[in-house]
């Protein structure tokens, strides 16, 4: 799993269409660039056999994750008439190189929102990894189960798409006053993500993530947050749900292919001032549970699925600074 290694990943913004537009008293940039730090700290939760239940902490430490990702976006307004819910629509296109000590993955994405409250976004990205120091950017599951055999760089690559709706509100909007900003926003996504050159049901690992396989699959999260006037600027919960669409996504009908992994955040965000914010969050999350006892996770595609298994995951934290 990629949480079990320290990976620095730098994704560097790329845009390739050029507009400029201009209201009546200035000229306004469509450009944006931020550079985002993440950072998250793993304990450790042993794998416990049997039906549904919660598997306590067992360790002060699994893991760490580290990312710096640099973005540049840039907005074209898309007005769709006068009226104060059409004139602000925008369509925002934005590139991407993301960067890892194992992998190398160039993105394009599009967004438009044509509401205040509806956002449309759709992407796609391919890349390609190799192995180092034992880190493992991608790799194919060998025949034993027990370890994952390299796959060539830039013979084989990392393909993903997805297409997403958003839907947000906030009561802000409607009821005037800086207490009055209870937020909801909530999106469902569709994406596929494969190697190439390998089959259907074969499992592979990516950037030290193992337990993948070719496949479309869903990803929703729901933010219920309230926001105010001060330093500490929001506080809510992140619900984070996935799966695959399909039942035989797995060659082992008993280890359940379309399981959802929920995952449940409290959350804080500090806002500094207008370039620095800060997101903190507790994360705890599902995953499968087994009829019998094992250690490691390459071991589970072979087992039988028995329920779902809770456990504290992570504490996150996520420095934005934008220009």
């Amino acid at each position: 799993m990629c949480f079990k290694k320290i990976i620095m990943t730098i994704a560097v913004g790329l845009c390739f269409t050029a507009f400029t537009f201009a209201q009546e008293v200035e000229v306004v940039s469509p450009w944006n660039f931020s550079i985002t730090t993440d950072f998250a700290y793993y304990p450790k939760s042993d794998y416990v056999a049997g039906n549904t239940h919660f598997a306590p902490l067992t360790g002060a430490y699994s893991g760490l994750e580290g990312r710096v990702t640099g973005s540049a976006t840039y907005t074209i307004p898309t007005p769709l008439g006068e009226h104060w819910l059409l004139n602000s629509a925008t369509l925002d296109l934005t590139g991407e190189l993301e960067i890892s000590p194992v992998s190398i993955k160039p993105a394009l994405k599009i967004k438009w929102t044509p509401l205040p409250f509806i956002v449309f976004s759709a992407g796609g990205s391919a890349g390609t990894g190799w192995n180092l120091a034992g880190l493992q950017g991608m790799a194919e599951l060998a025949e034993d189960g027990k370890s994952y055999n390299d796959l060539k760089p830039f013979g084989t690559y990392f393909v993903k798409w997805f297409a997403q709706g958003t839907f947000q509100f906030d009561t802000g909007a409607v009821i005037a006053g800086d207490w009055t900003h209870f937020q909801i926003m909530y999106t469902y996504q569709v994406y596929s993500e494969m190697l190439t050159g390998i089959k259907n049901q074969t499992v592979w690992e990516w950037q030290c993530s193992g337990n993948k396989v070719n496949g479309l699959q869903n990803y929703q999260n729901l933010v219920l947050a309230y926001q105010m006037p001060l330093t500490l600027s929001r506080v809510g919960v992140l619900t984070e749900i996935e799966s695959h669409y399909n039942k035989e996504a797995y060659l082992n009908p008993l280890y359940k292919s379309d399981f959802k992994k929920i995952s449940i955040s409290p959350l804080a965000q500090f806002t500094f001032d207008e370039h620095n914010s800060l997101a903190i969050l507790a994360g705890f999350s599902s995953r499968r549970s087994f009829t019998t006892e094992h250690k490691e996770s390459i071991e589970e595609t072979a087992l039988t699925y028995s329920g779902y298994e809770w456990f504290f995951n992570r504490i996150a934290l996520s420095w934005t600074y934008t220009f």
